[in-house]
């Protein structure tokens, strides 16, 4: 074995080839990085610094360095990321799930606590960490919709993996559910596209170049889907169910205006942990 194939060394080397190609975490990801492929704990990371990696290793580690250096987000190397304390699947052709989406489940979670509410669907629903969060923190009927495929084999190896109990629908919005849903859910979830066209060639390179842009491209304003799921939702909902939307920092007074023409009430935003507004929350009326 050589000398640069101990962890403390070949750490050292990623590094340095992570800074200069401006990873601001590049320290971090290298150590995580070299943790997946040698199934080892960040404890082992720091007190064996000499432990020697096999020659397979190295040439798997190495890899993964140039494919981050390149732009791939961390959490498609790695090939999972954290949302709620559990660990979902995700890689190419899935958006990665953001801590901010935990601000629309957390409100979700207390509705059912507060109305005793038990059937959700989630739109758009990706790695399906919404629903699955849905169904192991109190709903007894969940289910997700997405129009990819590929999103909902994440959906659906999350859902076995995490023991959740979600049924997903391969459709375009609302179109992908069963008629008899109409007017009997108490909960519809969603973090559809939201960005603006225009816009997408400005965000960071692992964005851009590596999520889908299904996930990403919200049309001309950024409010194409808000459209289409405010307007429909009205029929889907229970009377006193509720529509839960995240929503770009910048979208507050547009979503809100959406589902106040929709003749939903009690229109509310959440703010996310850094203060920016987040999720807008809205009621059918009880008397439909």
């Amino acid at each position: 074995m050589k000398e640069n194939n101990k962890i403390g060394s070949i750490l050292l080397s990623a590094r340095k080839k992570l800074q200069a190609a401006g990873k601001e975490n590049a320290a971090l990801d290298a150590e995580l990085l070299l943790m997946e492929v040698m199934g080892i704990s960040r404890l082992v990371v720091f007190t064996e610094p000499e432990r020697l990696l096999s020659e397979a290793q190295v040439s798997a580690f190495w890899e993964l360095v140039e494919r981050r250096a390149a732009g791939e987000p961390l959490q498609y190397l790695l090939g999972h990321c954290e949302f709620m304390g559990m660990s979902f699947q995700v890689g190419e052709g899935v958006l990665i799930p953001r801590g901010d989406t935990e601000v629309l489940v957390e409100e979700a979670i207390q509705y059912c606590k507060d109305f005793h509410y038990q059937v959700a669907v989630d739109i758009c629903t990706g790695s399906g960490c919404i629903p699955i969060c849905l169904s192991r923190f109190g709903y007894t009927e969940v289910y997700g919709t997405d129009i990819s495929e590929k999103a909902l084999s994440y959906a659906r190896k999350n859902n076995a993996s995490l023991h959740g109990n979600v049924t997903f629908y391969q459709g375009d919005l609302f179109e992908a559910l069963p008629s008899s849903f109409k007017g009997n859910i108490d909960v519809i979830t969603s973090n559809p596209p939201y960005i603006a066209r225009a816009v997408i060639p400005t965000l960071m390179e692992e964005v851009r170049d590596f999520e889908p842009s299904l996930a990403l491209d919200g049309g001309l304003d950024g409010l194409d889907f808000y459209r289409r799921i405010i307007a429909e939702a009205g029929q889907w909902l229970k009377a006193g169910g509720r529509l839960l939307l995240e929503i770009g920092y910048d979208q507050r007074q547009a979503v809100s205006g959406l589902c106040e023409a929709a003749g939903l009430k009690e229109i509310v935003c959440k703010q996310d942990l850094s203060g920016l507004d987040r999720v807008i929350t809205a009621r059918k009326a009880l008397e439909e």
